[in-house]
C-alpha cells in the first residue's frame, strides 16, 4: 500500500479483435502490424495517456520485435478481472512522442 492506495498490475487481459472487413485487425494490418505484435506492445508499453482529441482512448508506446509502436486502444468500463481491451489503431514511430515513463 501506498498513500492508502493498492498499487497492482493487471495480468489478465483479454482482447478484442474484430476480423471482418475494415474492422480493427484490417486497419493496423495496413499500418504494417499484426495482432500478435500489437498485443506485445500493449504488454511492454509505457505508461498510457489519453488521446488528445479523445479521452475516453489511451494512447502508448512500446516496443516489439526491435521496433518502436504507438498504440490507442480503449478499456470496456464493465470488465474488472479481465481487463477487456479494445483495439483501435497502432503503428510504428521513429521516435518516441508522448510524454510519461518509458518501458
Amino acid at each position: 500500500m501506498k498513500n492508502g492506495s493498492t498499487i497492482f498490475s493487471v495480468t489478465s487481459v483479454h482482447f478484442l479483435w474484430d476480423a471482418r472487413p475494415g474492422s480493427n485487425i484490417d486497419h493496423i494490418r495496413a499500418h504494417g502490424m499484426t495482432p500478435d505484435t500489437w498485443e506485445v506492445v500493449f504488454h511492454h508499453a509505457n505508461t498510457p495517456t489519453p488521446d488528445k482529441d479523445d479521452a475516453s482512448v489511451l494512447v502508448a508506446e512500446g516496443r516489439a520485435r526491435g521496433r518502436l509502436f504507438r498504440i490507442a486502444y480503449s478499456v470496456d468500463g464493465d470488465s474488472i478481472i479481465p481487463l477487456t481491451v479494445i483495439p483501435i489503431t497502432g503503428f510504428p514511430i521513429t521516435r518516441r512522442g508522448l510524454r510519461g515513463n518509458t518501458p
